[in-house]
């Protein structure tokens, strides 16, 4: 279960005037930070994240910009990578700007793991902890934890991953919290709910498991075992309709930014 994905990030925008910076006008203004990636249509979305992002980035190089950039061309040298790899028939010089673009992004990951190693942001510690296998860095990231500095959602889900198979009754307390930091109408990550109905499910605490496999099911999560949860509640002759009242409750209440436990 990926939980060090991490859900996607806001795309940062630059205020120009009253206007918000286009991709065009950053590479006017600044086309050293647009030339060495590719110059066609392929990737254009990761593409354009990274032009934002350099930008930020050069005019304020703080651990956050730093972040997000990295996760940025993370994304886009996935992406090049696949795409530095098809024969462009008629202009093959396509091709050699997607090549140039993916080895900028190994160079630019770099510069920024680099550069970042030595920095005590939870997201970069974290970022450390899980691409470099740092023990360091984790042992910091846990540190973070203990000093309350890990209060967002997404944070909370990565210290999820670190719990998940050392303790499962801390991990649920800490999905619940990610929960609990939602504001009103947010995109909950849905590894959120597919994380408690697999934990619930192995404590044979079915009740549970049927609970947030609806709310998977209602963010859209596919491929959910309700057949064997079922099963079990038949079982032990658990209706299945209490539970889905309650999980209507809990939809609510995050949706609202009110999330409470629920009670079974």
């Amino acid at each position: 279960m990926k939980f060090w994905l991490l859900s996607p990030l806001l795309l940062s925008l630059v205020a120009c005037g009253e206007q918000e910076l286009t991709v065009n006008q950053v590479c006017e203004e600044k086309p050293g930070i647009c030339t060495d990636l590719n110059d066609d249509s392929h990737c254009k979305l990761e593409r354009r994240h990274v032009i934002m992002g350099r930008y930020d980035e050069q005019k304020m190089p703080s651990d956050k910009n730093k972040y997000k950039l990295l996760i940025d061309f993370e994304k886009y040298s996935k992406c090049i990578e696949l795409a530095s790899g098809i024969e462009h028939i008629k202009l093959k010089e396509k091709k050699t700007t997607r090549v140039n673009g993916y080895l900028t992004s190994l160079k630019e990951i770099k510069r920024l793991n680099d550069e970042t190693v030595s920095s005590l942001d939870p997201n970069l510690l974290h970022y450390h902890w899980t691409r470099n296998q740092s023990e360091s860095h984790l042992a910091k990231f846990l540190q973070a934890e203990q000093k309350k500095e890990l209060e967002t959602p997404e944070l909370q889900i990565a210290l999820a991953s670190y719990y998940m198979k050392r303790n499962p009754q801390k991990t649920i307390d800490i999905l619940h919290h990610a929960l609990s930091l939602y504001p009103a109408d947010a995109e909950v990550d849905p590894e959120i709910y597919t994380a408690l109905t697999t934990i619930y499910y192995k404590q044979k605490k079915f009740p549970q498991s049927y609970h947030w496999a609806l709310l998977a099911e209602n963010a859209g999560v596919q491929r959910i075992e309700f057949k064997n949860i079922k099963a079990e509640l038949a079982q032990q002759k658990i209706e299945t309709d209490s539970i889905e009242d309650i999980a209507d409750s809990t939809i609510e209440s995050i949706q609202t930014g009110q999330f409470k436990v629920p009670a079974f």
